[in-house]
């Protein structure tokens, strides 16, 4: 069920990407991301709260994970805003197909550490093919033009940053997880300093005043269905799979968004599409048989909270 529910934020984002292809700039794409993530801590703050007012003032507590959810508000914006900072030097799907495709790479090399599990041989195989396809996914789809100079190094150097901050939060996930605590509280509560963040870029450059303020309704409407409702299903998914599973199906993201405008637009590369079979086929040939759920946290102490006493996730 957790894989299923990757999975299931997977095609929806790709769904509704490949869908508004086209008709978004960046401005417009940064603006429907905050309005995602703005309308999480909205809808899923309420939910919170009705489900207080529903079990009264005598039920139990939530398992405290403050400082976990301070540290992955920093990761998660450092995440979004590395990635949309490199858009201005290298093309978006090649940022997109490089950023997914070292999520698997940075797992295993933190699986060195003792900030989270060995990764076995399959992982670091999978790793690096995965690697290889994604790369190639992304200069397939936008060609090398203009991938030499400082800009190409910027680009994919913020790109690296925002691809290891999104194994980092794989592996926050699956520790808020082992501790029991609820991801709806997870993603009202994971997305503040983004949001904002987000908004005063926006304001910086410029692009309050893009096409996309003239349908605020169809932005708001189309950020809950592409980031609102898929990263909570990704977060559910994240707190109940082992990271490396979880970072390797989503290595399929930028090539099942390829695959949606396909769809929605009729282009079509016989090349990129080879490219995207075998990484999704690498992908859910790891899942299947390269790891399991996370394992079950220890006890923790009466009232306290383990989130600044261990690393996220320990090495089993």
């Amino acid at each position: 069920m957790p894989v299923l529910c990757i999975v299931a934020s997977v095609v929806l984002q790709a769904a509704v990407y490949g869908h508004v292809s086209g008709r978004l700039d960046s401005a417009g794409s940064l603006a429907l991301s905050c309005a995602g993530f703005g309308a999480a801590a909205l809808v899923f703050n309420a939910v919170l709260l009705v489900r207080g007012a529903r079990r009264g003032p005598g039920a139990p507590a939530a398992p405290r994970a403050r400082g976990l959810l301070v540290l992955m508000n920093v990761v998660t914006a450092v995440t979004f805003l590395s990635f949309y900072a490199s858009l201005t030097w290298i093309p978006s799907a090649l940022a997109t197909g490089v950023e997914t495709a070292i999520g698997p790479a940075v797992l295993a090399l933190l699986g060195l550490t003792r900030f989270a599990r060995r990764v076995p041989w399959r992982g670091w195989a999978a790793a690096a093919v995965l690697v290889l396809l994604g790369v190639g996914c992304g200069v397939r789809f936008t060609g090398s033009h203009g991938l030499s100079g400082d800009a190409a190094v910027r680009g994919l150097t913020l790109v690296l940053v925002a691809g290891a901050g999104a194994a980092v939060l794989a592996l926050i996930s699956a520790e808020l997880g082992r501790r029991g605590v609820d991801p709806v509280h997870v993603t009202a509560h994971r997305f503040h300093l983004t949001y904002l963040c987000g908004a005063g870029l926006l304001v910086v450059t410029g692009g309050t005043d893009g096409a996309w303020t003239t349908d605020l309704t169809g932005t708001l409407v189309t950020g809950l269905l592409a980031v609102t409702l898929p990263l909570f299903l990704l977060q559910a998914g994240l707190q109940r799979t082992d990271p490396m599973v979880s970072m390797v199906l989503l290595t399929t993201l930028p090539g099942a968004t390829y695959l949606a405008e396909t769809a929605f637009h009729g282009s079509f590369d016989p090349g990129a599409l080879a490219l995207i079979c075998a990484l999704i086929a690498v992908a859910v040939g790891y899942a299947r048989v390269g790891g399991g759920e996370p394992e079950a946290a220890p006890a923790a102490a009466p009232g306290g909270d383990r989130a600044g006493a261990r690393a996220p996730a320990p090495r089993a």
